[in-house]
C-alpha cells in the first residue's frame, strides 16, 4: 500500500472515530438530561434523532469503505441490497433531521411580522415534528421504489453493453434513476437554504432596529442569530461536499483511476456526519458545557495518574 493511501485511510479512521464519539456524546448528554427532567425539549429531540441517524450512516459507510478501497471491482459486481436499503434509510433520516434543525433555528430565532411566519412560529413543535416524519417517509417510499426498479430492470442488449455490473439495467436507465434520487435531496437542501437566508434577513433587520435605538452592544438575539447562521451554513456546506463526493464514488466505474477517485472522495463523505455533529456540540450551550466539563474531568484524572 502506498504512503498516500495509508494517510487517507488514517484520516478516514480518525473521522469515523470523531463521528462516533461526537454523535454518541449528543445522545448520551440528552439522554441523561431526559432521565433527570423526564421531558425532551424539541431541539434535544431533533439532536438525538440526528445523532442516531448519523451513527447508522457511519456504520453503513464503514461497511462499504473497506470494499470500495480494497476490492472495488468485486463490490460493483456483488452489491448488497441490505446495505443499500440501510444507506437509503440512514441517509434520508440524517438529511431531514438536519433540515428540521435548520427550520427550528429559523422559526425560533428569526423575527418577522408576517402572519404565516407567526402561525408557524406558534406551532413550531408540530412543524418540526412533521418535517422529521412526513417528508422523510415520502422520500423513503420513493427511494425504495427506485431501488426496486434498479435491481429489477432487464438489461437491454440491443442498446448498450453491460457497463453497470450487478445492476441489471442499461446506462441511460441508470443515469435517469441517479438524477431522480439526487433531485429528491433538493427539497431539504432548499428548505435549509431558505432558513439560512431568512436568518440573515432577520439579523439585518434586527441590526437596523438596534441602530435606530442607539444600541451598539451585541444582545442575546444577535448572538443567537449568528450561532444559528453558522450552524446552518456548516450543514449546507458539508451537505454539498457529501453529495459531490458521493457522486464521485457512484460514478467511480467510469473514472480511469477508480481507486484514487474513491479514496479522495470518501474522506469528504465521512466529514459530513462527523464534522457537522462536532460543530453542533460547539454551538449548543448545553452540549458545549457538558463537553468542557467532561474534558476537565479527563484532565484531572490524567494529572492524578502521573
Amino acid at each position: 500500500m502506498l504512503n498516500g493511501e495509508k494517510i487517507i485511510m488514517v484520516l478516514v479512521a480518525g473521522e469515523f472515530l470523531l463521528g462516533f464519539l461526537g454523535n454518541g456524546f449528543m445522545v448520551l448528554v440528552n439522554g441523561i438530561d431526559w432521565i433527570k427532567s423526564k421531558k425532551f425539549a424539541t431541539v434535544d429531540l431533533i439532536l438525538v434523532h440526528l445523532a442516531i441517524s448519523r451513527i447508522g450512516l457511519l456504520c453503513t459507510l464503514i461497511s462499504i469503505s473497506s470494499q470500495l478501497i480494497c476490492c472495488l471491482a468485486e463490490f460493483l459486481v456483488n452489491k448488497s441490497q441490505a446495505v443499500d436499503i440501510f444507506w437509503i434509510l440512514t441517509h434520508l433520516s440524517s438529511i431531514w433531521s438536519g433540515t428540521s434543525l435548520s427550520v427550528f433555528y429559523f422559526l425560533k430565532i428569526a423575527n418577522f411580522s408576517h402572519p404565516l411566519f407567526l402561525w408557524l412560529k406558534w406551532r413550531i413543535n408540530q412543524v418540526v415534528h412533521m418535517l422529521q416524519v412526513g417528508p422523510f417517509l415520502i422520500a423513503l417510499f420513493i427511494n425504495l421504489l427506485l431501488f426496486t426498479k434498479t435491481y429489477n430492470f432487464t438489461f437491454n442488449i440491443e442498446n448498450n453493453t453491460k457497463a453497470f455490473p450487478g445492476l441489471q439495467m442499461n446506462g441511460s436507465q441508470y443515469i435517469t434513476l441517479q438524477v431522480i434520487v439526487n433531485f429528491l435531496s433538493l427539497l431539504p437542501f432548499t428548505l435549509s437554504l431558505f432558513s439560512f437566508f431568512s436568518l440573515i434577513l432577520s439579523l439585518w433587520r434586527h441590526t437596523l432596529q438596534m441602530k435606530l435605538n442607539a444600541t451598539e452592544s451585541k444582545d442575546s438575539s444577535t448572538e443567537a442569530h449568528v450561532r444559528a447562521m453558522k450552524a446552518t451554513f456548516c450543514f449546507l456546506f458539508l451537505f454539498i461536499l457529501f453529495n459531490l463526493s458521493s457522486s464521485i464514488a457512484q460514478w467511480s466505474h467510469i473514472i480511469p483511476n477508480k481507486k484514487l477517485a474513491v479514496m479522495f472522495g470518501f474522506p469528504l463523505m465521512v466529514l459530513y456526519p462527523s464534522g457537522h455533529s462536532l460543530i453542533l456540540i460547539l454551538y449548543n450551550s448545553k452540549l458545549r458545557q457538558a463537553a468542557l466539563k467532561m474534558w476537565w474531568q479527563v484532565r484531572c484524572c490524567l494529572k492524578r495518574n502521573k
